[in-house]
């Protein structure tokens, strides 16, 4: 019914165009063709010649009018198209979302016991979760299926550590790795004082808030109070602004600690550093279920907070940047409703990154080499099926491997499709956003940034994210689920 419904639009939208127009050297009367209907409304004919005589300077009769006049009039046709388009995509997408899906018989039963354990102990605590929407773009949060995942999350009357004086304290400048380790860093850290029933403290001048302040949570004001009760209560922990405010606290310490540091130099002795690696290595032993609960709801919480161009961060009192930058660069008014993907191409600094994604095939099925080569027939083959190809491709990327976007600018479906941010609107904060907040996501399952992405995604309700894929007698699909980000078994300390 809507292929024919389009298709009449289609034919309306011609014969509207051609009504009355039997010479390019009439004379153009717009008062004349603006009484055909209800004799204000102007004709597709009339407003595609007013938009030549105003844009261009050409009038009927002139050498290049029909040319143009039939190529105006074939992107209006395309533009009547879309919207039928972009709803049939919707509704594939709505109708294919896997995000649970699972190859493991022992995860089946596991999320089964989390389930049963904790639905009855957190029923109603859910219900009152307030919609959210990032760069007016409406996420699942407060849905329905958004209430089904954090259900499962354990309800906490007071936050970790409130009956002791037990810190695990993060400091320092020095961490392990980059962005995607920091925020997983972070998680594990948030995690870790949950399980440990330990208050987790953060020193005001050290790297996780040189991680998160440009991106979220960005302080208003110079005088940091207000924030530091928000901060502190959002998630749950202490900042201490110096040293002497640690004296009454019994700090954690890790018999192993120094370990983690060997063959590292000076870097590897630093405490801050120890400490950003020992939680990078943290797993949780939580059921999943209400791990990926407890996790999601940090996340949210991110989210609700993001920055969109105002306030600074707290060690160097820079100007944060908005996070909406890449998405409103590239799509302007339209970011509310447009519909597209993007892919994260990451190299993984070559042999280091092929061997890394090697282990993670061995454990979890998914091709050794796809996620970093990103062929267009791997695009194509997720793409096609949802009916994406229609619609705008965007890449973001380490710049590392520029064959990646030769091969896709030069495939016949994707390169046309194919869109760049602009290089005064990338950066990290803004590929995220524009990534997270995507229709589909084609991500690097050894990426904790292509993990970072999917993470959040998963935390707003969307599904359609693509790392975990094998090809078997020419057909691609999916060997795990987009839960299998916080899977142990298959993402070990990455989870």
């Amino acid at each position: 019914a809507q292929k024919a419904a389009a298709a009449v639009a289609v034919v309306f939208l011609v014969i509207n165009a051609f009504v009355s127009f039997n010479s390019y050297d009439v004379d153009y009367d717009p008062t004349e063709i603006s009484r055909r209907l209800d004799g204000t409304q102007r004709t597709i004919r009339a407003r595609i010649i007013d938009s030549l005589r105003e844009r261009r300077g050409i009038k009927p009769g002139d050498p290049d009018f029909q040319r143009l006049f039939l190529a105006r009039l074939e992107d209006l046709q395309a533009q009547s198209e879309l919207p039928t388009a972009r709803r049939t995509a919707q509704r594939t997408l709505d109708n294919t979302k896997q995000i649970w899906m699972r190859s493991d018989k022992e995860r089946e039963n596991e999320l089964a016991e989390a389930h049963k354990s904790n639905v009855m102990n957190n029923e109603g605590v859910w219900h009152n979760v307030e919609p959210l929407s990032v760069c007016g773009r409406p996420t699942n949060v407060g849905s329905r299926a958004d209430l089904a995942l954090l259900e499962h999350a354990r309800v906490d009357k007071t936050c970790p550590g409130a009956n002791s004086n037990k810190l695990l304290l993060l400091q320092g400048q020095q961490t392990y790795g980059q962005t995607g380790n920091n925020i997983i860093e972070i998680q594990h850290a948030l995690q870790y004082a949950r399980d440990h029933d330990v208050t987790l403290g953060i020193m005001n001048d050290s790297w996780p808030l040189r991680v998160l302040l440009p991106m979220f949570m960005a302080i208003q004001d110079k005088d940091k109070t207000e924030w530091q009760n928000k901060f502190e209560k959002e998630f749950c922990v202490k900042i201490f602004n110096n040293e002497s405010e640690l004296t009454e606290w019994d700090i954690v310490q890790w018999d192993n600690l120094a370990t983690l540091g060997e063959g590292r130099g000076l870097k590897g002795m630093d405490e801050g550093y120890l400490t950003s690696k020992k939680m990078f290595v943290y797993v949780s032993q939580a059921p999943l279920l209400e791990y990926i609960a407890h996790q999601s709801k940090i996340l949210q919480k991110l989210y609700r907070n993001y920055n969109t161009g105002t306030g600074t961060t707290s060690r160097t009192w820079e100007s944060v940047r908005n996070m909406c930058s890449g998405i409103d660069a590239i799509f302007g008014e339209d970011s509310n409703k447009v519909v597209y993907s993007v892919l994260h191409s990451r190299s993984m600094e070559g042999q280091s990154g092929v061997k890394l994604m090697q282990r993670m095939s061995q454990s979890s099925g998914c091709h050794p080499t796809a996620a970093l080569d990103m062929e267009p027939e791997y695009i194509k083959a997720i793409l096609r099926p949802l009916g994406m190809l229609k619609f705008p491709i965007l890449v973001i990327t380490d710049g590392q491997n520029f064959d990646v976007i030769r091969r896709l600018v030069n495939d016949e479906e994707i390169g046309p499709q194919l869109r760049l941010v602009p290089g005064n609107a990338t950066w990290l904060g803004g590929d995220v956003t524009l990534a997270v907040m995507s229709n589909v996501f084609i991500g690097n399952p050894a990426s904790t940034l292509s993990g970072f992405i999917t993470k959040s995604r998963l935390a707003l309700g969307f599904g359609h994210s693509y790392s975990f894929r094998a090809e078997n007698d020419g057909e691609w699909a999916n060997t795990c689920g987009d839960t299998c980000v916080y899977d142990r078994k298959i993402m070990g300390s990455m989870s």
